[in-house]
């Protein structure tokens, strides 16, 4: 276990940006383009074709409506009218494949409910695993936290099948009305909607709820702005239980926040992605917290992305940011055992080299910290802390992770999982409500600024209208449309990939761009393109 940097804040996760150390990081392949959602892939050995009747014999797309509820105490009559209003989200449903889950927006360690925390505990010297029963013989040990979606959290699987008659469609309906409304207003008073759907989409087990190839609908409940944060919404973190003090210094990193484009290779197919990126700076002559970054800043900041390997372009703003950081005091030689030692302001020897403070370490580190900022924090022995150590929910994309952006990670996720056949519904307070805000209420900024990331892929409605039967229509509309363009593909065995799609329409073939349909997993979405009764897809298959 590397112990060079923790990075963390007591009861929270504080990141430091463009240096952050992240400890079980695992960063896999993301096998999808999302800016041109097309992953066929033009080259290689047609090994068979396959030929399909989809108005006759093929099978369509799963649909599945998550719904992400906000269980603070000002919700309730807001979960009513969510739970009146679903009879025009869920009767155009009848007789179709769907599958309903809720969670709320309460986040984790508060949220047991909906996720599961299993403990591991290992040795703080050599980092080995410990059986619980043996944990009273060590007075020094580090406890990682597992977090995992339930299956079911507060309701049994929620699913109607095409085979299903009124009354048991009723049933459903009726559960999925009963359990919204239970979802209560005990709930956090931090509402991470973000999180909550991010926990979902990101979830690697073969029980998840969505599954590639779906069509999608995340529909979001909530009075609030989302609070959802990269460093919190987390599927693995450790806490440390010790008999001695632990120390922490905490202090306000400089920073230039840069909004930016950079390249994605996914697969041979480079696409732009737009994002946020802090980066620590090695200077602070020119920092003013808030004000826009001096050129030479920004020259800087650029370098540091590019010596990462990064290609960026259209920078559009830069800012600075003063923004909290947190060492590991035993990391620094300070474990707590002698407590007139404040390292702020007293010598420290790191790897070997003596600095005359923690300032001049940062700055040997090329970052800078705000001066006067320092401070030493110490939590009482045989208590449990929180390290700072953890691996993101959104760990398995390393573009959105690097970029700690979980905005992005839920338009990148969504177009990977399904394409163009999700929605995003967003009932929320808006920004031009005319209605006023009452206590423990907020405008949902962010939740529009997703929006406006997804022009054909959300909707936006107040919390003030007394009836959201008209936005739930819509959701169901689009997920329908969606479900009766895709064609569930067949029998692909292990590492065939989709070639080029084919018509045949009345004797001619005519051959699809990638502007008129995509593959998702196994399906074919037909995005602009019509097929006709007798048409016939012609799949070239290959390796």
């Amino acid at each position: 276990m590397e112990q060079r940097k923790k990075i963390g804040f007591i009861g929270l996760f504080l990141v430091t940006a463009i240096a952050t150390t992240v400890i079980f990081q695992n960063c896999s392949k993301v096998n999808y383009n999302v800016n041109s959602r097309d992953n066929v892939t033009p080259h290689g050995q047609v090994t068979r074709i396959l030929n399909i009747q989809p108005t006759v014999s093929t099978e369509n797309s799963d649909m599945k409506v998550l719904f992400v509820v906000d269980d603070s105490y000002t919700m309730s009559q807001s979960q009513v009218r969510l739970s009146n209003a679903l009879d025009s989200l869920m009767n155009l449903l009848f007789r179709r494949n769907v599958e309903f889950k809720i969670v709320s927006t309460s986040g984790v360690p508060d949220n047991q409910i909906d996720y599961q925390i299993d403990s591991k505990y290992y040795t703080a010297n050599n980092n080995v695993e410990i059986p619980p029963s043996q944990l009273p013989s060590y007075s020094n040990y580090f406890i990682d936290k597992i977090v995992t979606n339930k299956p079911s959290g507060r309701h049994n699987k929620f699913a109607s099948y095409k085979n299903y008659n009124q009354t048991q469609f009723n049933n459903v309906k009726n559960q999925v009305k009963a359990a919204i409304l239970n979802v209560g207003v005990n709930g956090s008073d931090n509402e991470e909607g973000f999180c909550a759907a991010l926990r979902q989409l990101f979830d690697p087990n073969s029980n998840s709820f969505f599954k590639t190839g779906d069509k999608a609908a995340i529909i979001f409940l909530t009075d609030e702005d989302d609070d959802s944060r990269f460093n919190t919404c987390v599927s693995r973190y450790r806490q440390q239980v010790s008999t001695q003090p632990v120390v922490y210094y905490n202090y306000l990193e400089m920073r230039a926040t840069l909004t930016l484009e950079y390249e994605v290779v996914r697969d041979g197919i480079s696409a732009w992605y737009p994002v946020t990126w802090g980066v620590g700076l090695p200077n602070g002559q020119n920092f003013n917290a808030g004000q826009t970054c001096h050129v030479s800043d920004l020259s800087i900041a650029q370098q540091i992305i590019i010596s990462r390997g990064y290609n960026i372009r259209n920078i559009s703003y830069c800012v600075y940011e003063a923004t909290p950081s947190t060492r590991y005091g035993a990391d620094l030689g300070d474990n707590g055992s002698n407590p007139n030692l404040n390292l702020c302001s007293s010598p420290l020897v790191y790897q070997g080299i003596t600095y005359a403070n923690l300032y001049s370490l940062i700055t040997a580190s090329n970052l800078s910290a705000v001066a006067g900022s320092c401070e030493k924090i110490v939590q009482p022995s045989n208590t449990i802390v929180n390290t700072g150590v953890f691996t993101s929910v959104i760990d398995s994309d390393p573009a959105t992770t690097f970029a700690q952006d979980l905005e992005g990670a839920l338009v990148s996720k969504s177009n990977e999982l399904f394409g163009s056949g999700f929605i995003h519904a967003h009932i929320i307070r808006k920004s031009n409500d005319q209605c006023a805000l009452q206590t423990g209420q907020s405008y949902g900024v962010k939740y529009e600024q997703l929006a406006s990331r997804l022009p054909q892929n959300s909707v936006v409605e107040s919390l003030c209208e007394n009836d959201f039967s008209q936005v739930l229509s819509q959701v169901s509309q689009f997920i329908i449309t969606q479900v009766d363009n895709s064609y569930v593909i067949p029998g692909l065995n292990e590492g065939e990939i989709i070639l080029s799609v084919a018509v045949k329409r009345q004797g001619q073939t005519i051959a699809l761009n990638s502007s008129q349909y995509e593959i998702v997993g196994h399906t074919i979405n037909m995005i602009n393109f019509t097929l006709l009764a007798e048409d016939i897809l012609e799949i070239s298959i290959g390796m």
